[in-house]
């Protein structure tokens, strides 16, 4: 598990420390643009600027391969130091690659949106989307370091803030009720200038580095983190919802189904529905998914699936369901 930073002024620091032969930074075309003023305050030059696409697409087969093509273009050698600086898409190619070029080099993660400031950038999950389906090919590499400006998060969208909101609640749920406690007083409208807002996501931090502390090859409590998730990625896929809001709508549904199979308190339902009522988010009970994507989720073994039960508000665990139940 790499250092933890709050702020891009520790970045120059850091990096003198780390001696790099080089350092190249990956983002995206318009984040370029958007944010050269953190380009300016990390230090890199116009030249060491790789661009990757914009979104999903960059998690593909051809943008890995162009993206390592780069890399040995550039003599990208194992001295290097590649900064990732972009959501979770950037982060899961470029972590992705640095895992696998020259087998590993070394990398750090500047998350730009909430989502990957409280989840994706940690835990050291890095992949790429294979045959249409999410996150198929990929690895376990930290970062050395994770820096969490909170000024990226002053120009995000609401959409952009119930992404992250989806991750958070999760926390909440399965390990930490304070955080729960904590977004009762917030809207979804004010809540990037909440002086709340930096206790939620330390909160939320701490919880997934609770989990991958403990199980960093996701072969057992590890897993718990996946709530939500297994109907989620298959509403993310059929419905083309965004990651936060496929999460929230699967942690609903499979609240339900563990609360008809007796393991869930109904109480735990009925407050996360009050609670995105109170921070201002809808969901559409009406969504349903096509059932043969569950196939490609990687907590089956068999015709098993391990899913991740909150049992009440903070305690949650593992269960093996047949698919068939869902």
């Amino acid at each position: 598990m790499g250092k933890i930073f709050y702020s891009l002024k520790s970045v120059g620091p850091f990096l003198k420390k780390q001696k790099p032969s080089s350092v190249y930074l990956v983002t995206s075309k318009p984040l370029a643009k958007k944010l050269r003023w953190a380009i300016r305050e990390i230090g890199i030059e116009r030249q060491n600027i790789i661009l990757i696409p914009n979104g999903e697409i960059a998690k593909e087969w051809e943008q890995l391969e162009k993206l390592l093509t780069t890399f040995r273009d550039l003599n990208v050698d194992r001295g290097s130091v590649v900064i990732a600086l972009g959501g979770g898409t950037v982060g899961d190619l470029t972590g992705f690659t640095a895992s696998i070029y020259l087998r590993g080099i070394r990398y750090i993660q500047i998350p730009t949106t909430l989502l990957a400031q409280v989840d994706s950038a940690h835990g050291g999950k890095t992949g790429i989307d294979f045959c249409g389906y999410k996150n198929q090919i990929g690895s376990t590499y930290d970062p050395i370091a994770v820096v969490l400006d909170p000024r990226f998060l002053k120009s995000l969208e609401k959409k952009q803030i119930v992404d992250g909101l989806g991750e958070i609640l999760k926390a909440g749920l399965i390990k930490d009720p304070s955080i729960l406690s904590l977004l009762a007083k917030e809207r979804v409208d004010t809540l990037v200038q909440s002086k709340r807002l930096p206790t939620i996501i330390r909160k939320t931090i701490h919880v997934k580095n609770w989990y991958t502390g403990k199980d960093q090859k996701e072969k057992g409590i590890r897993q718990v983190l996946n709530f939500g998730h297994t109907i989620g990625h298959a509403l993310e896929l059929t419905r083309h919802l965004s990651h936060g809001r496929a999460v929230i709508a699967g942690m609903l549904e499979e609240l339900r189904i563990t609360e008809s199979m007796e393991y869930t308190n109904p109480s735990v339902r009925q407050n996360l529905m009050k609670l995105l009522h109170s921070l201002g988010i809808t969901v559409d009970s009406s969504l349903r998914f096509n059932k043969k994507v569950l196939r490609s989720d990687k907590k089956i073994f068999g015709r098993m699936l391990n899913l991740p039960v909150v049992e009440r508000e903070g305690k949650s665990r593992i269960i093996r369901v047949p698919v068939e139940s869902l």
